[in-house]
């Protein structure tokens, strides 16, 4: 049923997007082994997408040569698809930066990223956030971000060092939200975290609710599933809702099967009708194992009316 579903879904899509994130290995051979299930599925499907969502921690650790392999092997799997790319960064993707707090920071995926014709991430290191659009549709990719001579650090949604440093405030965020708020048209963002209700980090990401009612759904990784170590309750938790909000959160990580359950993506359909489909597919064993369609439109917002009324 579900590869019927599919079937019938892309053949009435108007926009077809991949999201994936957190690859996220230490050793080449284990990115590479994870990189050919998710590619070879990806091809076995017949390429299915009109862009890459790529939602963070590309490579883990701080060992150069291996960094470079890791970005080496993901940039010429992903060209070879011929697909534009977003990527925003997630905190392994600063591991080196967080080990050479002397020096300038050195993100070689993100590099990787900034510098491939036809692929977007954050103009500037220090960038937390960036936009595009998917047809008529626009979509705000929140990053981590980092000075760019190393004082100050945001990753897993806080502020790891450099907090006296630090240059944006709540009115920053203030500002990208009443931005986003001017959008006229049904609004998605992405990023490495969730927002409140997520499974895992929150908090600066809570500085920009309430969303706005053009807000339509947001994806996420950081939290792989199938991985008790960090899931605990929410392990297996693929879909939830932003607290006090009508806007249900996807997580869709983790594109590897190593410290995850095995190796996860989802499909984003969107329709002429600007209705959605969310395809969850396990790469390893070829199959879709959930299909969501979220509502059409979302109930008004009432964010800090029930927070009054309810004490949140």
């Amino acid at each position: 049923m579900f590869d019927y579903v599919y079937r019938e879904s892309l053949a009435r899509a108007v926009h077809k997007v991949w999201i994936l994130s957190d690859l996220q290995q230490s050793r080449p051979e284990n990115t590479e082994r994870c990189l050919d299930a998710g590619i070879s599925d990806f091809e076995l499907l017949g390429r299915p997408a009109d862009a890459i969502w790529y939602l963070g921690d590309a490579v883990e650790g701080a060992e150069p040569d291996r960094l470079l392999a890791m970005c080496r092997l993901q940039e010429e799997a992903f060209s070879s698809l011929n697909l534009p790319l977003c990527y925003a960064t997630g905190n392994h993707d600063y591991d080196w930066a967080r080990s050479h707090r002397e020096e300038a920071p050195w993100m070689p995926f993100y590099e990787t990223v900034r510098h491939h014709p036809g692929w977007q991430t954050a103009a500037s290191c220090e960038d937390f956030w960036f936009r595009t659009q998917i047809g008529k549709y626009p979509v705000y990719f929140l990053c981590d971000h980092i000075a760019r001579d190393n004082t100050w650090c945001v990753t897993h949604s806080r502020i790891q060092w450099g907090g006296d440093a630090y240059p944006y405030t709540d009115a920053s965020a203030e500002e990208l939200r009443k931005r986003m708020a001017e959008e006229t048209e049904p609004m998605i963002t992405c990023g490495h975290y969730g927002f409140s209700g997520c499974n895992r980090d929150h908090a600066l990401m809570d500085k920009l609710l309430p969303l706005p009612k053009t807000e339509r759904i947001h994806f996420y990784g950081h939290s792989h599933i199938g991985d008790w170590v960090w899931g605990k309750k929410d392990t297996w938790r693929r879909i939830c809702w932003v607290d006090w909000h009508d806007v249900p959160q996807i997580d869709v990580s983790s594109f590897e099967n190593i410290r995850g359950e095995h190796c996860r993506s989802v499909f984003l359909h969107i329709y002429a009708d600007g209705n959605m489909g969310v395809f969850f597919r396990d790469h390893d064993h070829h199959r879709f194992t959930e299909v969501y369609f979220p509502a059409r439109e979302n109930e008004p917002e009432g964010w800090n009316d029930m927070r009054v009324r309810y004490g949140g």
